[in-house]
């Protein structure tokens, strides 16, 4: 089907706009404030206020372009609906869906309906970033989103090791760069980037290690040079080991298991000791580097005890176990029952228990089968890019145990949404009959619907 040149041209803002979304998701800093809800200070402040961070602007601008273009362009709406239709009647869309449904719910009784409100509307827009991003990738258009996470994962890499080199950060500040956290050890630099911590920085990184792996899988089926994606992988990696990040490090190993383990599996025996030789050098590597950063004292980080902050939210979960406190509200109701006897109050670095604080039984049990509904479908599923995109998410869920970064701050939980966007149209194109015209697809779901 050809389209009009202001289709054409709507379509290319659009990808821009996704492109630029998940470049800047990683600059978690500075927000603009919207409004404060509480001014208590020993809770961190982006639990407090109301505040847009950077991608929020493109995502808005996203979601007013793409209600236009359905305004004025017929056959976009037949194809958007048909891929909506695939994601909420066969890929889980029903219990992402459900699970704002019942944020909005939520208000009934949340302690802060304002804070409430602002969330559950992020992650309601997040969600139709996410439909508008499947329908892109369903088209086999998505190759210069991952082109631009991978690049953006190179740079957030080359910030971190010259943040590295330099012991502490160079100065950025109004890129986002944030100075080094007062209760830090000096004795070695845990890498920010220009993140707002470097877990979150381990994090993202983790998401562009996956999109390299997906490029280099398309360039092997096209059977083109993957030299430039193996490289980026490469500084990307080193990158991660500068954030010294655990959780990002031990999920993605975790997420690339069975990948390797399927490539392993179906290569000839000779090629899986080239494989496992590989995989030797890199984790000698990556220990070689964390030796040197922590100048041989892996006790220091690699080893040292986890604090995950449980108490202050296992006591707003003792207190609200089946509904919650409400979206967004979690911190506010710590800082009401803890007051100012603590210097830094803190949420639970889980999200698990940091949906079933706010969110209740019922909004834990939605999210749990949302993440259910994607990782089911890896089952028996061949090397695909929805697989190798679906091992992404898997690395996130793992994540999920050990930090709150990916639901509890906005700019992270863009990048968790996109990946699912991403992931839905890569399951949505390999599921659809490859004999289908699009006029076929665009006619079903409008029966459907």
């Amino acid at each position: 089907m050809t389209q009009s040149p202001i289709a054409r041209g709507a379509e290319a803002l659009q990808t821009v706009l996704l492109c630029v979304i998940i470049f800047v998701s990683v600059i978690s800093s500075p927000r603009s404030m919207l409004l404060e809800i509480s001014p208590q200070p020993n809770i961190p402040v982006e639990f407090r206020i109301i505040a847009l961070s950077l991608p929020d602007y493109f995502v808005a601008a996203l979601f007013v372009l793409t209600i236009l273009r359905l305004l004025f362009d017929a056959d976009y709406r037949g194809r958007l609906a048909a891929t909506a239709n695939w994601i909420f009647s066969s890929w889980g869309g029903r219990w992402w869906g459900g699970l704002a449904l019942w944020m909005v719910i939520g208000t009934l009784w949340a302690g802060d309906s304002s804070i409430l409100r602002f969330t559950t509307l992020h992650f309601i827009l997040l969600l139709i970033m996410a439909v508008i991003l499947a329908d892109l990738a369903r088209q086999r258009r998505e190759r210069v989103l991952l082109l631009v996470l991978i690049l953006s994962g190179v740079v957030q890499s080359a910030v971190a090791v010259a943040q590295m080199v330099n012991s502490g950060p160079l100065g950025l500040w109004g890129l986002g760069e944030v100075d080094r956290f007062t209760y830090e050890t000096t004795a070695f630099y845990r890498a920010p980037g220009l993140s707002m911590h470097p877990n979150y920085l381990g994090g993202y990184l983790m998401v562009a290690l996956f999109a390299c792996a997906v490029l280099i899988r398309q360039q092997l089926q096209e059977k083109k040079s993957v030299v430039l994606p193996v490289l980026a992988g490469f500084i990307i990696g080193v990158g991660m080991v500068m954030t010294l990040s655990r959780s990002a490090m031990l999920s993605t190993a975790v997420g690339f298991a069975p990948i390797v383990a399927l490539i392993m599996w179906s290569t000839a025996r000779r090629n899986r000791w080239l494989m496992g030789v590989g995989l030797v050098v890199i984790i000698v590597t990556a220990a070689a580097l964390i030796w040197i950063i922590l100048s041989g004292d892996l006790q220091a980080r690699i080893f040292a005890s986890r604090e995950f902050f449980f108490t202050y939210s296992f006591e707003i979960i003792k207190q609200h176990p089946i509904l919650g406190v409400g979206a967004g509200n979690l911190m506010l109701e710590v800082g009401r029952m803890w007051g100012m006897t603590i210097e830094h109050l803190l949420p639970v670095h889980n999200v698990y228990l940091y949906i079933w604080a706010e969110l209740g039984l019922p909004g834990l049990a939605l999210f749990l089968l949302a993440c259910f509904s994607i990782i089911r479908h890896g089952r028996q599923r061949p090397m695909s890019d929805s697989l190798v995109w679906l091992c992404c998410f898997l690395a996130i869920c793992v994540v999920m145990l050990f930090d709150n970064y990916w639901w509890a701050v906005h700019p992270f939980r863009v990048v968790f949404v996109w990946v699912i966007g991403l992931w839905w149209g890569y399951a949505v194109r390999e599921a659809e009959p490859a004999t289908a015209s699009v006029d076929q697809l665009i006619g079903t779901a409008a029966e459907n619907a």
